[in-house]
């Protein structure tokens, strides 16, 4: 694996771990702005799934695999398919297995992906896999940080946060 993947690819295990660490922590039923969190926790995953590799070549595998609803996805009532409906909680077990089959998708694709690729579009895509990949970086951690907030409100506790001390203990001096 070419460096620049293999650092790209290192940082998304560590945002792999502080999802995981918040679907096991977050409290899925409380309701902000309408949604519950576990809708909330969905979306990300979803918006991973769909547009970290190429969004044009994207098939939804979500509802076969793990019985939730593509639509559950959408958290804004002005988009199409928005579903109001408050009791309808994905449950954690639903919201682990879907986060196991991205992470397993994203982490067979840095395996193929190369570092001239990062800078071409993927077939029919207006961005380069770098800006596709940046952009789920960041939609990731503003919803995981509305997510983690969320859970806070209601629990009273902070999930676990993993960073860069995970791929560098060694730097840090907790390894010797």
């Amino acid at each position: 694996m070419e460096e620049i993947i293999r650092q790209i690819a290192s940082q998304q295990e560590i945002n792999f771990i502080n999802v995981k660490d918040q679907i096991l922590t977050a409290d899925l039923e409380t309701v902000f702005d309408e949604e519950n969190n576990s809708r909330y926790i969905f979306h990300y995953l979803h918006s991973m799934d769909r547009f970290f590799i190429n969004p044009m070549d994207y098939v939804y595998e979500g509802e076969k695999l793990f019985g939730i609803q593509e639509n559950l996805s959408v958290i804004d009532p002005s988009r199409e398919g928005y579903v109001s409906d408050k009791t309808i909680v994905i449950s954690r077990e639903q919201l682990l297995n879907y986060f196991e089959y991205v992470k397993r998708k994203i982490e067979s694709y840095f395996e193929k992906l190369t570092a001239v690729e990062l800078l071409e579009k993927p077939k029919d895509c207006d961005y380069t896999r770098l800006e596709l990949i940046l952009g789920q970086f960041r939609h990731l951690m503003w919803h995981a940080g509305l997510s983690s907030g969320i859970t806070f409100c209601s629990k009273k506790e902070w999930n676990k946060f993993t960073g860069l001390q995970k791929i560098n203990k060694k730097f840090f001096g907790e390894e010797k």
